[in-house]
Formats: C-alpha cells, structure tokens, sequence
C-alpha cells in the first residue's frame, strides 16, 4: 500500500462516522419536524449531538494536518498546545465483520417499486441511506462487502447501485469494474459515493462513466440522481466519443448535436484532460481540436497513437487550420480524418459514422477489446528488431477458459476476456516504459512487448489483479466449492478449477533473431511450459534455463 492510499484510509476511518452522525442528525430533524415534535428535551439532546459532531469534525481537521506518512503507516504527532486548546475523545466505532455467507435471497420485494442495490461496509450508514432511498419510494437491497453485492445485483437485477469507494477486501473500483463487465449487471447504472475530496478521487483514475458524489452529500442527492440514471439508461447509444474542445460555443452546439443524434459525449477543454479521460475509459471516437489552451493538439495527437489503450481509437482532427501541410501533418501523425471549422454539420455526421463503421470492420484492433491486432503486433515486433533495441514478448494466455466458457456462456467469457485486457495494460502502463505494447492475438492470448528489466514488476502485477478479480465471476455454489464441473474435451465429467493466467517471457537479449515470426514461435513455447504449472505463473526463458513463478 503506498503512502497516498494509506493516508487516504487513515482520514477515511474517522471521516466515515463523522459523515454517519451528521446524515444520521439531518435525518432525525426532519423525522422529528414532520411528526411536529417541539419538546425542549429534544431541542438539547439535538443540541448536543450537534456541538458533538463539530468537535468530531475539528479533531480530524488536526489529524489531518499534523500527520506523515511513515515507512509502516501513519504518523500523528500533534503539540500539546494543540492538544490543550482541542481535548481529543475517543470515539469507538464497532467494526463488522463482512459477510462470507450465502446471501439469504431471493426474499419477496414490493415488484410494484424499483429496486436499488446499496453496497456499504458501515451497517450505520446502510441503515441512513436506506431510510432515505425508501422513503422516496425504491426498494432498497443491502450488501456490507463487494462480493455479497455482485451476487445481489446478479439475482436482483435492480434499477441502480450504491457503492461505497472504500469497501474491505475489494474496493469499491475493482467491483464497479466487474458490474461494468459482466452481462447480467453491465447495463445497470452506478454512483460512488466517498468521504474524499475532489481531487483525492481525481487521483484514483475512476472511470468517467460513473456518477461519484461525496457522502456528505448523499442524503440529500442520491434519491435524484438514481431518478435521473435510470431515465438515462434507458435511452440507447450508438456510441461513446470524447470532444476536446476550448472553444465553448463549438463546445456546446457539437454536445447537444451528437447527443441528438444517438452519441454519448464527454466534453474537455485541455489537452491533459483529455489524455487523461482517454486513459481511464474506452472511447469509440475522439474529436481533437488542434488549437487547445495547455498543450497544442499535435503533442495529444502523438500521445494518444503512443498509447496501447487508444493507440486504434478513430481520431478525428478538427481545426480552423485547413492548408495542405497540416492535414498531411495530421495523418502523419496518425489522425483518421481532418475537418476543418467552420464545418457542415451533416457532414460531420457522416464523416463520424464512416469512422465507426470502418472500425467495425477493419482488423487492425481485436474486435472484442479493441486493443492492437495481429497486423499491429507484428510491426511493433518487427520495429524493435529494426531498432535493435532490447525488449521482451510476453504471451499470456488463460487456463480453464473453455470450462467457464462452456458452464457460463459466451457473454460471460467475454466479460473475462475484457477483465484481462484491462489487467494486462494496466501492468504495463503502472510497471513499464513510455512505448511499451500490449496487443490481443485473439480469444484468450495476448502480449505485451516491454523492456527486460520491468518484465517481472509487469508479471507480479498481472497475476496478482487477475487473481483476485477472477473469482468473482463465479457463482456463489462454485466459489464455496472452489471449482466447477464441467466434461473435458473427450466429453468426460471433471473438476476444473478457476480461471487464471499463464504468461510465457522472451527476451531479445537471449536470442539472435531477425524476423518476428520467430519470436512468436519461441513466445508461444515457453506459454506451452507455464502452461503446464498450476494456477498462475509467469515462466521467464533465459537461453537454455526457465524459471516459474507466481506473484505473491
């Protein structure tokens, strides 16, 4: 755990109940204001859970600021004059336990109300937020860990979900991943709530697609913005486009046109933001503007074919600068079309749907993820050979797949594939070098091209995420069971256990190779040996020796 996220744990762990007693007081009062309660005991007990609350909240403002991180957490040394003039109380907060029982459901609901999923480790706060969601008219279903949720959600099916950013065990961005994944809950909106500021939550990368608000906030908001989702999801779009823009009239007519015509729209100002929203999420087309107040366009425009996530993201560059030079520029750059301002509008139109369309069909990027293709994976092989420059292959390929495919569905298979894609460029954008590569083969292999000395951060990374994902795209029986049971490929019944992943290294330091055909064939080699260990391994080959390992 790095320093960043211990601190933000540490101010979590008081920040919660401070947020608990004050929904818990603006819930009271306003239970207490419809039932016309005016008794003056009342008034001085409420009083005092007041003044209560204010001392609580400048107790943590002081740990907040007298604390460091230190190598094996975090250190508090606040001065006694500080102490003097703010008497610290201890306040004691009962921890629960999470739930490993099957949830007990499907208990009967009202089918009359839509229902809401609220996955929040404080049984205090599941209770508040409850109370609230109810009496604006939702069922509420509850869940105190990540897990017991994605089981809700998979057999309730509801309108929306509550989650709470700082969940034990797995938190609350790693379960938003896998309901954004899976086929059974991938349509279902999803707010976050969290205790941390703006740009703490900035910092953590969390997807732009979902709705985060502040738990301070909640109370008050949540009722609306389920309200407003749910209308959302139902309207279809034809697809997801980021616009980087400054110019705020261009801005505005292009969101509330694109948004007319079917698209979803994210809209960004700099450079930076855009590179930044681009990271965190799957765009299926960008519009950059080459004229941008941080950064000039051309420099996004590099990064972004620089990037494995976007390195095959259509981009379509729009520009007041028309001269031929600078459209030449721009698909040299790795631009998929030019419009130059000002622009017809139905043109526009056209000009983006001939994008998508073409990306449907062309086989530079792998349908499914839409990472680089085989074509591209041979160039990027054959361009570090050209260069000389030392790199190693990295094929991973998954165990027990087929198994899962078959109990599970295609559909489910694919919410694996997606799981790993994202896994594997995570690894390599974390633990690599600028340039890195990460390509999808096909079905369940892919590769990733980097150099040797980061080789084993990378693998360390992938197996231990993939290991801890993996599981919770099991049922609940299989996964108290720790296998499922499926017939083999000679049609015989056996116990296969849960999916995971086998990663075979090359390096070019070992090997006098001329043409990328033959790291392929020593790649897919050295995947056959980690293939034949247990569980999740990376085999790294060093010239006539290998050796396996796994993460952990």
């Amino acid at each position: 755990m790095d320093s960043y996220e211990r601190r933000s744990r540490f101010v979590h762990r008081f920040a919660t109940p401070l947020t608990t007693l004050n929904a818990g007081l603006a819930l009271l009062e306003r239970y207490l204001a419809e039932s016309n309660a005016n008794s003056a005991q009342i008034a001085e007990v409420m009083g005092l859970l007041n003044r209560s609350a204010t001392r609580l909240g400048s107790a943590i403002d002081v740990l907040q600021e007298y604390m460091f991180d230190h190598p094996t957490g975090i250190q508090v040394i606040i001065p006694d004059e500080v102490l003097a003039q703010r008497p610290q109380h201890p306040v004691q907060t009962p921890t629960e336990k999470p739930n490993l029982a099957l949830p007990k459901y499907p208990p009967d609901i009202d089918t009359s109300k839509p229902c809401v999923l609220l996955i929040e480790d404080s049984q205090t706060y599941r209770a508040v937020v409850s109370a609230r969601l109810t009496q604006s008219g939702y069922n509420v279903v509850t869940a105190p860990d990540g897990m017991a949720g994605l089981d809700l959600a998979r057999a309730y099916q509801p309108v929306a979900i509550i989650l709470d950013l700082m969940l034990p065990h797995l938190n609350g961005e790693q379960v938003a991943f896998v309901l954004g994944e899976d086929p059974e809950t991938k349509h279902i909106p999803i707010i976050i709530y969290t205790g941390l500021e703006a740009k703490q939550t900035e910092k953590l990368e969390l997807d732009p697609r979902l709705q985060i608000i502040r738990k301070d906030e909640a109370l008050d908001r949540l009722p609306i913005m389920v309200s407003e989702l749910v209308i959302k999801s139902r309207k279809k779009t034809i697809a997801e486009l980021l616009v980087i823009e400054d110019d705020q009239e261009i801005q505005q007519v292009v969101s509330q046109g694109l948004s007319n015509a079917g698209y979803s729209i994210t809209v960004t100002t700099s450079g930076e933001e855009g590179l930044r929203l681009a990271m965190r999420q799957p765009f299926d087309l960008i519009m950059l503007d080459l004229m941008l107040p941080d950064i000039d366009g051309w420099t996004v425009l590099r990064q972004l074919r620089e990037r494995t996530q976007t390195a095959t993201t259509p981009l379509m560059l729009v520009s007041a600068l028309g001269k031929p030079e600078e459209k030449v520029r721009g698909f040299q750059l790795g631009a998929d079309d030019y419009i130059t301002k000002p622009f017809d509008w139905n043109e526009l139109l056209a000009r983006i749907s001939a994008s998508l369309r073409r990306r449907e069909v062309e086989g530079n990027a792998n349908p499914s993820t839409m990472l680089p293709g085989n074509r591209a994976i041979e160039r990027a092989i054959a361009a570090r050979l050209d260069r000389k420059q030392p790199f190693v292959v990295g094929y991973c390929d998954l165990d027990h797949f087929k198994a899962y495919n078959d109990q599970y569905g295609f559909l489910k298979g694919d919410a694996i594939i997606h799981q790993t894609a994202r896994i594997i460029t995570g690894a390599v954008e974390r633990s690599g070098a600028a340039g890195d590569f990460v390509g999808h083969i096909g079905g369940d292999d892919f590769v990733f091209l980097a150099h040797p000395d980061n080789v084993v951060a990378i693998c360390e990374s992938i197996i231990r995420e993939f290991d801890q994902l993996a599981p919770l795209y099991y049922d609940i029986e299989s996964r108290q069971r720790g296998f499922i049971r499926q017939n083999d490929r000679e049609g015989n019944p056996k116990q296969f256990p849960f999916v995971s992943i086998s990663i075979g290294v090359v390096s070019s330091l070992n090997h006098q190779i001329t043409h990328f055909a033959e790291f392929g064939d020593l790649a897919a080699d050295v995947k056959k040996r980690a293939k034949a260990h247990k569980g999740s391994v990376y085999l790294i080959e060093t010239g006539d020796k290998a050796t396996v390992n796994a993460a952990g």
